[in-house]
């Protein structure tokens, strides 16, 4: 019993020594060393003024660059929606063409560019379709079209600016209309 009382105070007292070592207050400067390596060593605790104002300086830079990118990214983006909705409204124009359709009910099938917001961001004036006549293709008699847009790049919806020019080349079978002799 006297054995296990005595381990248990030598551990108390380690304990205490130990927290006082880590509680203890700071050292006063040394005593060996000059003012000015005193001043040396103070003033290794914290930034210098110059310090702070170059990372200040860097982090500035680095903000500034980032607020253009991310700006010059959503203007690219907003241009490439423009462009897909030009292409899309061409191509739909095309399609609808192949189909069998004439340019006056393409126009009256289309939305209208009046009524639709986006399309009047989108596309520069409105959308030509002319159809340019007959080819033949490896023996085969094909009408063909050209439709052009052109995407509008003004920022502002009250102006268009013209900005690309997009022309696509549509090709459909010459519909058969003499399959059978006329009648005498």
């Amino acid at each position: 019993m006297k054995n296990t009382r005595q381990q248990s105070l030598r551990l108390f007292t380690m304990v205490d020594r130990c927290l006082r070592w880590f509680t203890k207050p700071p050292s006063t400067p040394r005593s060996g060393l000059n003012h000015r390596q005193q001043w040396s060593t103070a003033r290794r605790a914290g930034y210098t003024l110059i310090e702070v104002l170059a990372a200040g300086a860097i982090i500035s830079i680095g903000t500034t660059a980032m607020v253009s990118l991310s700006s010059t990214l959503m203007l690219q983006e907003e241009l490439a929606t423009r462009v897909a909705v030009t292409r899309n409204y061409q191509e739909n124009m095309v399609r609808l063409w192949q189909l069998g359709l004439s340019t006056v009910q393409i126009t009256a099938l289309m939305p209208s560019q009046a009524q639709n917001a986006l399309l009047q961001q989108a596309v520069f004036g409105s959308p030509t379709f002319i159809e340019s006549g007959l080819t033949t293709i490896n023996g085969v008699v094909m009408e063909t079209a050209l439709c052009t847009a052109i995407v509008n790049l003004s920022q502002n919806p009250a102006t268009e600016t013209a900005g690309a020019s997009f022309t696509l080349t549509a090709y459909r079978p010459r519909l058969i209309t003499d399959l059978r002799t006329l009648p005498p």
